[in-house]
């Protein structure tokens, strides 16, 4: 990937914009009132991240299936980029938001 001509940004809830680049909802509606971080399978950093993850969670005594099933997730993100093609989590915006998103966001959903 040439990063020579790229924009890009840290994390984005740290440069300013408000309400973070992703609304994280569970299945009820409601959206965490903690911080959170997303993963996606095109970012290259993400299948490390989660082994370390399913690691420390099995160290921290988690259910080895819950533990098994991340290692899967990240062989799949393995499999997804390899597929797909590699992504660019630290880019600048590139997209339209939604308005209505972005209030929810900001509202803290």
């Amino acid at each position: 990937m040439d990063t020579n001509n790229k924009k890009t940004m840290g994390l984005w809830r740290k440069s300013g914009i408000a309400g973070g680049k992703y609304l994280v909802q569970r299945r009820d509606g409601t959206v965490p009132d903690w911080p959170y971080f997303v993963l996606g399978s095109k970012d290259p950093a993400a299948p490390a991240a989660l082994r370390a993850y399913a690691d420390a969670a099995e160290k921290n005594g988690m259910d080895p299936r819950y533990v098994t099933d991340v290692r899967v997730m990240a062989d799949e993100f393995d499999n997804y980029r390899t597929e797909q093609g590699v992504g660019d989590p630290d880019a600048a915006p590139h997209r339209q938001d939604d308005p209505g998103t972005v209030q929810r966001m900001r509202n803290g959903a």
